[in-house]
């Protein structure tokens, strides 16, 4: 049986602050998350052991060693954490919406959920696009959108 698999972005998903406030830094240097939107993913995880695929820009900026110590500060266990692919640099990636679509043909992972609050994944096909939660960027993964994530990671794969 497949792993579930959690394609994960951080802005408006677990950082939920507004363009016009500047975001909170914690000791390690990176921002602080919504801690409801933490609950919940952390919740998720739980729920179904699912792994974490991170998706967000901000993955170039550290190892994946690295990456599971600052998670784990936010309160952020998964049984695996890696990137999307080996793009080292902003030049480097592509659009979010391509990497994601690139990622599910390559890998044939069926069980996957892709939480963002990035509306281009809408333009996906629907085999990906039916996986999406979207979102709101100032209120993130609140319980509506963990209960869908949730939903989709315990349906059936056809």
């Amino acid at each position: 049986m497949q792993v579930p698999v959690i394609l994960l972005e951080f802005d408006g998903v677990l950082v939920t602050t507004p363009i016009w406030r500047p975001v909170e830094l914690l000791a390690d240097g990176f921002m602080k998350f919504n801690e409801k939107a933490a609950g919940n993913l952390n919740r998720i995880i739980e729920l179904t052991g699912a792994e974490l695929i991170l998706t967000t820009t901000h993955r170039i900026t550290y190892g994946i060693d690295e990456w599971c110590r600052l998670l784990a500060t936010r309160g952020i266990r998964a049984p695996r954490i890696s990137k999307i692919n080996e793009a080292a640099t902003i030049s480097a990636m592509s659009k979010r919406a391509a990497e994601i679509e690139a990622w599910v043909t390559k890998c044939g992972v069926k069980n996957y959920v892709v939480i963002d609050d990035d509306s281009s994944i809408n333009g996906l096909p629907d085999f990906i696009k039916n996986r999406f939660v979207q979102t709101k960027p100032m209120l993130g993964l609140d319980d509506e959108s963990a209960r869908k994530a949730l939903g989709i990671l315990r349906s059936r794969i056809n």
